[in-house]
């Protein structure tokens, strides 16, 4: 192991810290470490051996716009996880999260409450993305606290131009989250937000409310526009015909455009869901770019002339291949 002198760390000679995002980060990006199964919130953070164990005592280290990076250690178990004591608030610029783990579904580089905690209020949203040009990569962020009557949102994503690759996002693991019905995995209020590789959604709890995986504005404000989910896949257990895959719920949630492009939205439960996606929306469009349905009755429960899609999707009909159709898919 090598330390230089702007403390970038090389392991077996691959960087592991800022060293391979320098384009991005700027060039007085620092890098933090945290490892929640070794560290302590009182160390420097500056190299693994010397990690914090929260994220949050590492975030309150970097600062604003000037490409810093957190690296969140694991050891590959549950008991790696970085147990946060209230909610995350990204709110600055150009500031990074980089788990170093196997990017598998459910990734051990991993941030979850307190294991005491009940008040979902307090974790709700868990990760605020307030601030602009992040990227969160090969992490996991797990909500299932146990209070009731309290609807849960995994991330809010109100700032523009963030970057999420190979996150999961496991909001609902409880069933009194599963069955209220503004809990929701990923809420967006921002812009031109990209999600690529994102694992969206539990299978492991029953969903019975009109709940969403996604789910665009925030009652006729924040209006979201050009975001891209790319490659995501989302999965989901039903156990009414209510929840939804995506939701744009009043009027005005979106404008211009979001997309969804080669995405896989399979629900397994005992019920089959009424459709998969409320378009309320009139301000803007959704686009389904080679998507795949399982485990709905409908896309759209009606003719939708703001959802279109585009390619085929098996079991539901050839959409004439070339054009986006403004039409129920039944």
């Amino acid at each position: 192991m090598t330390t230089h002198k702007d403390m970038l760390t090389h392991m077996g000679g691959v960087p592991v810290s800022g060293a391979g995002m320098l384009p991005l980060m700027g060039g007085s990006g620092k890098s933090f470490f945290v490892d929640p199964a070794n560290g302590a919130d009182g160390n420097t953070g500056r190299k693994p051996t010397d990690a914090l164990a929260t994220v949050a005592a590492a975030y309150a280290l970097c600062t604003d716009k000037s490409g810093d990076t957190i690296y969140l250690l694991n050891d590959g178990n549950t008991s790696g996880s970085a147990r946060e004591t209230a909610a995350l608030v990204w709110a600055h610029d150009n500031v990074h999260l980089v788990g170093l783990c196997a990017p598998s579904i459910n990734q051990r580089s991993r941030i979850t409450p307190t294991s005491a905690s009940t008040d979902v209020d307090a974790y709700t949203p868990f990760l605020t993305v307030s601030g602009h040009g992040c990227i969160f990569k090969n992490i996991s962020l797990v909500q299932g606290n146990s209070a009731d009557d309290t609807a849960s949102i995994g991330i809010l994503v109100s700032g523009n131009r963030n970057y999420f690759e190979n996150v999961s996002v496991l909001t609902g693991q409880h069933a009194n989250q599963g069955d209220e019905a503004g809990t929701a995995n990923v809420q967006i209020t921002g812009e031109e937000n990209v999600f690529e590789q994102c694992y969206i959604g539990t299978d492991t709890v029953a969903r019975s409310a009109a709940n969403a995986s996604v789910l665009f504005g925030s009652g006729n404000t924040d209006q979201a526009a050009r975001n891209i989910f790319r490659n995501c896949f989302f999965p989901m257990f039903a156990d009414a015909t209510s929840p939804y895959f995506i939701n744009a719920p009043t009027e005005n949630d979106v404008m211009r455009w979001n997309s969804f492009e080669n995405c896989t939205f399979i629900n397994t439960g005992s019920s089959t869901l009424g459709e998969a996606v409320n378009w309320t929306a009139t301000s803007g469009k959704l686009f389904l770019k080679d998507c795949a349905f399982y485990g709905m009755t409908d896309i759209v429960a009606a003719d939708e002339a703001e959802v279109l899609m585009y390619g085929i999707s098996a079991g539901l009909g050839v959409v004439d291949v070339g054009h986006f159709k403004a039409v129920d898919i039944a």
